[in-house]
């Protein structure tokens, strides 16, 4: 245990809800901050509008505003990543872990802490464990990036067919 060897890397839960919250599910489920960010940078009016209003919340890994206002659930194109992506981060974080590359959790934080901060504070101030928060994040924009243009393209044609500028 911790107390006995001051060591967070010989823990006996690899999977806890913190190795959940600040490796896999960066933004909230799905970890749709990646998604934000993607409608942020969007040609498309209302995707832009979206990544403004869900940008905040979702640093503060509260998603139900992009989950259910884009919506993503029941889209056929946006669900797919929401799946793949947390399945990908868990693999990455699973390897980083059991080779010692980060340790393995030691505190319990509020889900609200900014990722890469709670991974860094969750692991007894391991660097390694904040650039893998980091590195799972730019992993999840380069997931999502494809469907989102996909989406957005889908948006764009929608938005000529009615006659409303994209």
């Amino acid at each position: 245990t911790f107390q006995a060897t001051g060591n967070a890397s010989h823990l006996p839960n690899l999977f806890s809800e913190q190795f959940l919250q600040w490796f896999v599910q960066i933004g909230g489920s799905g970890a749709t901050l990646a998604l934000a960010i993607l409608f942020l940078t969007s040609k498309n009016r209302s995707l832009k509008q979206m990544g403004k209003v869900t940008i905040v919340p979702g640093i503060f890994n509260i998603n139900e505003p992009i989950i259910f206002g884009t919506p993503i659930v029941m889209n056929p194109i946006l669900v797919i990543p929401f799946i793949l992506t947390p399945v990908i981060l868990t693999i990455v974080s699973y390897v980083a872990t059991i080779t010692g590359l980060v340790p393995m959790m030691m505190a319990k934080l509020p889900f609200t802490m900014i990722g890469p901060i709670g991974a860094l504070m969750s692991t007894n101030w391991s660097i390694p464990a904040m650039l893998l928060a980091i590195f799972n994040f730019v992993l999840s924009v380069v997931i999502y990036y494809p469907f989102f243009k996909l989406f957005e393209r889908q948006q764009n044609k929608i938005d000529f067919e009615n006659g409303t500028n994209p």
